[in-house]
């Protein structure tokens, strides 16, 4: 009965567990597999005769702080048809391997999680260097494209490159490759690579306002609608009323800058998500009594706000984009006049966002969760592992 849970356990059923050792830090294994009929694979006669048995060592899977080893007694049978011999079929390890199945399973899951490979190394009682072996591998190129396609770049300073790319399926959130480099030449040729029936079924193409991957949506995407990500393009809006609060802070003394400083939280804030009566006081009196440019801006930025998250149907939010973009082209302001004019250039994919839900939220969460790999790792060099790493990620 003891035997048959230990079995259990350790993943050993179909084994004969011969003796057992178990000590501070260590758990030692003998065993050996039951004398079964064996096909010759020169031959493919069937055989029961054994030929010799061989110890093998091997690791196997950390429990409670203490490390497996199993000793093997490995069966080889002899073919009295050809007269040769041949290794016995096992569920233990393959062949040539000093770790099993079950360990090289256990330390690809240990992968998925946002842990370096020192750790991970030390945990299982392998060397670092037989990870990075395993990593190319599992640094899987992809094939097929999505119907919603998100791109973005993140820094990853990876192989000879500073900036990768990653793309995402937009609608199940999954990884569909990580690009070694954003340059527009490099994403042509990886691009270049796909069938056509691979790239006409990409029907959504989600990105950030960099001309590059539009020129990339209009090269080779040409069924997709180009979508550009609703982050991106309102931090224009919000960011003019954030340059215009930076000028009339250096504009003010230094008690009342001081005091003033304090004002970022509240305009970039939407208004309706403001709770405190004192903070609607402070609110107001700031754009009432300091600058005209910062009041038009501000009363823009709700604006352009309740455009995006309005639940009206597309024909009224385009309605009302357009005419947000034509109110602040003829702007006194400087700086909605500059905004205007990104939106004018972006009109047909922020048109688009505006019609469609995929957005590039899914991507960025993606860029966070490899930031903290890498900065977990203290970064990692080698493009293929950080791919791998990557790939792998839960």
């Amino acid at each position: 009965m003891r035997t048959h849970y230990i079995k259990k356990l350790f993943n050993l059923e179909g084994t004969i567990i011969k003796n057992s050792h178990f000590f501070k830090n260590n758990i030692i294994f003998d065993v050996e597999m039951p004398v079964t009929e064996h096909i010759c694979p020169h031959c493919s006669t069937p055989t029961t005769n054994v030929h010799d048995y061989y110890l093998r060592t091997i690791k196997d899977v950390p429990v409670q702080k203490k490390f497996v080893t199993i000793r093997y007694n490995q069966r080889r049978y002899h073919c009295p048809s050809c007269n040769k011999s041949f290794n016995e079929n096992n569920c233990i390890v393959s062949r040539y391997s000093h770790h099993t199945t079950n360990l090289n399973g256990y330390i690809v899951n240990s992968l998925r999680s946002k842990v370096s490979m020192n750790d991970i190394s030390k945990e299982a009682n392998v060397a670092p260097c037989f990870i990075s072996k395993m990593l190319p591998y599992l640094s899987i190129t992809c094939t097929k494209l999505p119907k919603v396609l998100c791109i973005d770049e993140f820094k990853g300073n990876s192989g000879t490159e500073k900036y990768q790319v990653v793309l995402l399926n937009g609608e199940t959130h999954e990884i569909v490759d990580i690009i070694e480099c954003r340059y527009k030449h490099f994403l042509c040729q990886y691009f270049k690579n796909f069938p056509k029936d691979q790239l006409d079924n990409v029907k959504f193409f989600v990105t950030d306002l960099w001309e590059t991957y539009k020129d990339i949506a209009f090269t080779y995407f040409t069924h997709a609608k180009i979508i550009a990500d609703r982050f991106h393009f309102v931090r224009y809006a919000v960011g003019a009323v954030d340059t215009l609060r930076k000028k009339v802070q250096s504009n003010l003394q230094k008690s009342e800058r001081k005091w003033f400083k304090k004002s970022r939280r509240l305009l970039l804030s939407r208004k309706c998500k403001i709770k405190k009566d004192e903070d609607f006081e402070q609110l107001n009196y700031m754009l009432i009594n300091f600058s005209e440019d910062l009041r038009t801006a501000y009363r823009e930025k709700e604006a352009f706000l309740d455009i995006i998250h309005s639940t009206e149907p597309y024909d009224v939010k385009e309605k009302l984009f357009n005419e947000w973009v034509c109110r602040n082209l003829n702007s006194p302001v400087e700086e909605l006049v500059s905004v205007a004019k990104t939106y004018q250039h972006w009109a047909v994919e922020i048109r688009h966002a505006l019609e469609f839900p995929y957005s590039n939220g899914c991507t960025e969460g993606i860029n966070n969760k490899i930031k903290t790999l890498k900065r977990i790792s203290f970064g990692m060099p080698n493009f293929t592992h950080f791919k791998a790493r990557i790939m792998l990620l839960d």
